[in-house]
């Protein structure tokens, strides 16, 4: 149209970009079938028919292979419960985040790979700031959703909330480095302990520690978020969202 600002990318880009997302899911399917050490450029370059120099014009090394690797993953996670959320009407605050807790259980448990290769976390040195942002997607996803949850419940609480002196710092140190806004330091240190007990159930059931003793539905999860929602003064019927 005359007059636009808009371009289409020109072919040479579509086809590097085709080329890029190539790269990426073949790297993808050789971390989940066969591990991280056997992500090497050589290996990905054998996949896709290309020589290792050509993988190198795209990525400059292993580290920046893999970190876009898992920042791919990352984003397919956090649009995933986005997604599910946005299902959600926006002023059902409680429904959203019951939706989103078991939206990420149920990306964790059926990409359990996946969801561990997240989880890694290289020292500060090495870790790529794409990887930094993606990894803080999630969190802030919640955490926006928890400061919702708590101007409407919070105050109504069955069991408030105490002053945690020890944690209040790592809480505040939390939602600065997911750029969240709650409104207390007491919402922060409820947000922090939620998020750590539902992540960490999610990461156990990933590992199909729960299944070991005949969990195979998730009853535990379910446990630990029916708690959590007593915990938080949540309506009994928030429960059945995203069932």
């Amino acid at each position: 149209m005359e007059g636009s600002s808009t371009t289409s990318p020109s072919r040479r880009q579509r086809v590097r970009d085709a080329t890029l997302r190539e790269l990426i899911s073949v790297s993808r399917e050789i971390l989940t079938t066969q591990g991280v050490e056997a992500l090497t450029i050589r290996a990905v370059a054998r996949e896709v028919g290309m020589t290792p120099p050509g993988v190198y014009r795209y990525f400059d090394g292993h580290r920046a292979l893999l970190d876009a690797v898992i920042v791919a993953i990352l984003d397919e996670l956090t649009e995933f419960v986005a997604t599910r959320v946005g299902e959600v009407d926006e002023t059902d605050t409680a429904g959203r985040l019951i939706v989103a807790s078991r939206a990420l259980r149920r990306w964790g448990v059926d990409h359990p790979r996946e969801f561990h290769l997240s989880l890694v976390v290289s020292p500060p040195e090495e870790e790529s700031q794409a990887v930094v942002r993606a990894r803080g997607q999630v969190g802030k996803l919640f955490g926006d959703i928890f400061a919702g949850v708590w101007r409407d419940y919070g105050d109504a609480s069955p069991a408030p909330w105490r002053r945690e002196p020890r944690i209040e710092p790592l809480a505040e140190r939390l939602v600065q480095i997911l750029e969240i806004t709650m409104p207390s330091t007491t919402a922060a240190t409820a947000f922090t302990r939620c998020w750590m007990r539902l992540y960490g159930m999610v990461c156990l059931e990933s590992l199909g520690l729960p299944r070991i003793i005949g969990d195979e539905a998730g009853d535990l999860f379910e446990a630990e978020l029916a708690d959590l929602a007593r915990a938080l003064g949540l309506p009994e019927a928030a429960l059945n969202s995203g069932r």
